[in-house]
Order: C-alpha cells, then structure tokens, then sequence
C-alpha cells in the first residue's frame, strides 16, 4: 500500500526541463541546421533566404485548399 503511494507521488511529481541538448536558442533558425538527413537537397547552412522560400513552399503543401485545387 505504502509502495502504490509512493509511486502515485512520483508520477505526479513536476520534471526538470532545462536544456539538456545544449543548442542555443538565440542562433537564427536557419544557422542551426546541419547536414543530418533532414536538410533539403542543396541547402547550406546560413542561407536565409533559401531557409524562407522552403518554409512558404512548406507551408503551401501543407495547405488543403491548394493541395486540393480549391479556387475559394
């Protein structure tokens, strides 16, 4: 019994939640990305123009209306 409360206690109990990875959240988001098979082909790291041109063709794929051909 005293076992069932101690780890109903536990889980409710709050989590540290400081930065553990180590990145620096004041770097611009287009300097922080590195070739980790996540990048898009022919992207470099630094290029915020390109980062901004692959946000908005994101963003427009991910648009029902477009990806449905909707002219509303």
């Amino acid at each position: 019994m005293i076992g069932a409360a101690a780890l109903a206690l536990a889980a409710c109990s709050e989590q540290p939640q400081d930065m553990a990875s180590g990145k620096k959240p004041d770097v611009p988001a287009w300097n922080g990305a590195n070739d980790n098979g996540y990048v898009a082909p022919g992207w470099q790291a630094g290029d915020q123009k390109a980062w901004e041109a692959q946000l908005k063709q994101r963003a427009a794929g991910q648009n029902e209306s477009v990806r449905i051909g909707s002219n509303t």
